[in-house]
């Protein structure tokens, strides 16, 4: 059971990560989650977070991460504009939405939701609108970002009962006002993707290394070549490969390790991993070139805006089989022009 308070629920360990944003996310979280909001009467909650542009953005895919909730549970994910301009969402409008379910819950890892394109520019909100009940806490935080004005919240009168046109017909308050600390984790991706990012755990090898996946460059389809996602401390001299999804990212058990990407799961040519030319060590790496790949138009859904979700995969036989393979952490990222 998770430990409980009045108004908050913990989650799962956080998932720490390595690449800071760029204009194609805005965030206002530091990448690690804490507690997750919960609300102790059956209700709808909404929560939001306010964000910042100093440009015309278009908004076209939004992540949340959700805690303890039902997976498929029912969800509204929204975007409202700053009517005001002095970034109170008592006088914000609703721009653009949908109606989804939940997906990763517990993870400690973001769901995507591709929302109809609405651009925005100075202060905006996006946040979830859910029907919850005492045992529900979906709404997860960062606790280490101050929250600075940032962070919302508001309930219906009931479930189903709250209109997200006009949050403030409800009265939006903040979450300090609970005396909870941070701001949620919920981003906003412009047209051209996520910002690159890595994610999720790596299999420790039965060498006991711990491989490390990391991102040099940035996706662009028009660059030939220049982004390389490099995997090392992974075991010298076998064959190994990329794979990767359109589907979205996950954390589930896999192979003594944990699948980072959703099926279906499409794959790239073997790499070898080089290092020591004898015995068994951790000298290994796999490189892998998405722009490379994403030119040779072998997969003509890699286009600008598309997200891709990938993982690498390589062979370890000093596991037992089914277990004899390694997996690296996973990147995230969205293909820019």
């Amino acid at each position: 059971m998770f430990p409980r308070s009045t108004s908050i629920v913990a989650l799962l360990a956080a998932f720490p990560l390595t690449l800071s944003a760029s204009a194609q996310t805005v965030r206002i979280d530091d990448g690690t989650p804490g507690p997750s909001l919960s609300y102790a009467l059956p209700e709808d909650l909404c929560w939001m977070n306010r964000l910042t542009t100093a440009t015309p953005l278009t908004v076209t895919s939004v992540e949340i991460q959700f805690g303890l909730v039902p997976n498929g549970r029912p969800v509204k994910i929204c975007v409202w504009r700053d009517l005001g301009g002095n970034g109170d969402p008592n006088q914000c409008l609703l721009v653009s939405t949908l109606n989804t379910a939940v997906h990763n819950p517990g993870q400690g890892i973001f769901a995507r939701y591709d929302v109809p394109p609405v651009t925005v520019q100075g202060h905006f909100f996006v946040g979830a609108v859910l029907a919850t009940n005492a045992n529900f806490a979906p709404a997860t935080m960062d606790p280490h970002t101050p929250n600075g004005g940032r962070a919302w919240y508001a309930t219906g009168y009931g479930p189903g009962t709250f209109d997200p046109t006009f949050p403030g017909s409800y009265g939006v308050n903040n979450v300090a006002t609970l005396g909870v600390p941070g701001v949620f984790m919920i981003r906003a991706n412009g047209s051209n993707g996520p910002t690159a990012e890595v994610y999720c755990t790596s299999k420790t090898t039965s060498a006991g290394c711990v491989p490390t996946l990391t991102l040099s460059g940035a996706p662009d389809v028009n660059a030939g070549s220049g982004f390389t996602l490099t995997a090392a401390s992974v075991p010298n001299q076998k064959s190994g490969l990329l794979f990767y999804s359109l589907f979205g990212r996950q954390s589930v058990p896999f192979g003594g390790g944990f699948l980072c990407v959703v099926p279906p799961l499409r794959r790239t040519s073997t790499l070898q991993s080089g290092g020591s030319a004898t015995g068994d060590d951790c000298t290994g790496s796999l490189a892998f070139d998405f722009n490379t790949f994403t030119a040779s138009g072998l997969d003509p859904a890699l286009v600008v805006g598309t997200t891709v979700d990938a993982q690498f995969w390589f062979r370890d036989p000093g596991f037992p089989a089914p277990q004899n393979l390694g997996l690296t952490r996973a990147a995230h990222f969205g293909l820019a022009p």
